[in-house]
């Protein structure tokens, strides 16, 4: 294991200010990547509660800060184990320790740029109104054999993932180097690839969600080059992401709902006990695991400090548990980082750090099942649900109008900017960013450009134009789509 294979500074065009080291490298991805309108637009995006005003109360940007500790945390046990075990020079890690924990940290930060408004319920409006709306109009214009259609198959899987590449490549064009955006590729299948359905498919957990979609793929392909990344395998550094990221919102979601009231301490904590509990009959878990009792005995310790303290007492609770289960669970990471180091460096490992029968898996489980049991569906986190899938379908039945028009006229609409036969259309086409129409324009200048459009001309002009509806409104903040919906429909 070499990491001078994997740790480069080689970027998809060459930087008009090249640094000496990878380390510097680093901090300049550090540097475009902070300053960069994706992670701005991450304060106003939802974690869990929509349109919250409460700033106690986390959104994308606070979450996706609280990643980027954890994660820099893991970075800094891996490379103590490496410079312990006096494994650093051997793996040409000793001159790239800044430049290993950097990378890592910008892609916590960076992680969720690619989520839409509304959370993971954005994303399945977005799901909903493709496997509906644009189905129905690209069987319309092309025929029902176009459902084989890679490119329609792509279009029908958004991702937040996958979303992220696109943007920061594409529509941002941040010139990342590949090191720093290989860190993001969570999952290692395009979009239009069929998920493994089998459970002893070799690539089941790489391969479970999109990581990148067509229009990326050959960025992709020249990124997984350059690193030395086989098809279909991860980046190392990757792991580390996920993890912290896994870390961190298993305990955040129990936080807030206790910040709004939707759980006190004593139910947080019954619900701890009770889910941990359940698994002894869990014929897929380990019953030693589930006595050693790992999470309720956390529990335990701080709800003795909730009852001791007089003063922001739930605080206390959250505070003594988050603090033990985040040292615990970065430490089990960076164990199985370490124990895995083969497999997690070739991008082979099908699983994240925290799996594994024991108490630290288990744990995250149980806080998941919390979250979902008590959070997740409670009233007012499924009326805000609710709320945010009418805004973005709404938002993009609105706009369905530019997918209907024929490819002459929107030919003519993206030249020209203005259709007269087409009122609604063309003002519709002038509320869209511009950033994205230019994108689009640059996309689609080659079938523009030629004397005449083949039926698979239209159908890749189709894509790319479905494309800038869904990057402009998986683009937009909470509030900013809600805003834009009762605009556009006349509500006060």
């Amino acid at each position: 294991m070499d990491y001078n294979e994997k740790l480069k500074h080689e970027r998809f065009r060459a930087s008009t200010a090249p640094k000496k080291t990878f380390d510097e490298e680093m901090e300049s991805d550090r540097g475009r990547s902070i300053n960069s309108a994706a992670v701005r637009r991450l304060q106003q995006k939802t974690q869990v509660f929509p349109l919250e005003s409460n700033a106690a109360v986390r959104s994308r940007l606070t979450h996706s800060l609280e990643v980027q500790q954890v994660g820099r945390y893991i970075a800094k046990l891996v490379l103590k184990q490496l410079d312990n075990d006096g494994k650093l020079r051997e793996l040409g890690l000793e001159d790239k320790k800044d430049g290993f924990t950097s990378a890592i940290e910008i892609a916590c930060l960076l992680h969720d740029v690619g989520n839409p408004a509304f959370g993971h319920f954005g994303e399945e409006a977005i799901n909903m109104w493709s496997g509906t709306s644009l189905l129905n109009i690209f069987t319309e214009k092309f025929g029902d054999e176009v459902r084989e259609s890679k490119l329609l198959k792509d279009l029908l899987c958004f991702e937040g993932n996958a979303q992220a590449i696109r943007l920061l490549h594409s529509l941002q064009d941040l010139n990342l180097s590949f090191t720093q955006v290989a860190c993001l590729i969570k999952y290692t299948r395009p979009a239009y690839e069929q998920r493994p359905s089998g459970k002893t498919e070799p690539y089941k957990y790489r391969k479970k969600k999109p990581g990148y979609y067509y229009s990326e793929e050959e960025y992709v392909k020249k990124l997984q080059s350059s690193l030395g990344i086989e098809s279909g395998n991860r980046f190392p550094l990757t792991y580390i992401m996920e993890a912290a990221d896994d870390i961190s919102y298993c305990i955040a979601d129990l936080d807030d709902a206790l910040d709004k009231g939707i759980l006190d301490v004593d139910q947080l904590h019954q619900a701890i006990v009770s889910i941990w509990e359940s698994y002894l009959d869990d014929d897929e878990v380990d019953n030693e695991v589930v006595e050693k009792r790992y999470l309720p005995n956390l529990a335990q310790k701080a709800y003795a400090r909730y009852e001791s303290e007089s003063h922001n007492k739930n605080h206390s609770y959250i505070l003594t548990l988050r603090t033990n289960l985040v040292n615990d669970l970065a430490n089990y990471a960076s164990e199985r980082y370490i124990s895995n180091h083969e497999s997690v460096f070739n991008g082979t490992l099908d699983e994240s750090l925290l799996d594994g029968n024991d108490e630290y898996n288990l744990a995250t489980e149980v806080l998941k099942g919390v979250a979902f049991k008590y959070v997740f569906s409670a009233k007012e986190v499924e009326r805000s649900e609710l709320q945010g899938h009418a805004i973005i379908s709404g938002l993009l039945d609105i706009y369905t109008p530019l997918l209907r028009l024929d490819y002459e006229n929107f030919k003519s609409l993206s030249k020209s900017e203005f259709l007269k036969t087409f009122p609604i259309e063309t003002r519709l086409y002038h509320l869209l960013s511009n950033k994205h129409k230019r994108y689009y324009c640059d996309s689609v200048k080659r079938l523009h450009d030629a004397a005449v459009a083949t039926d698979e001309d239209k159908i890749i002009e189709m894509y790319y134009r479905s494309r800038l509806l869904i990057d402009y409104v998986s683009g937009m903040t909470d509030r900013f789509s809600f805003e834009e919906y009762r605009s556009l429909l006349a509500i006060d």
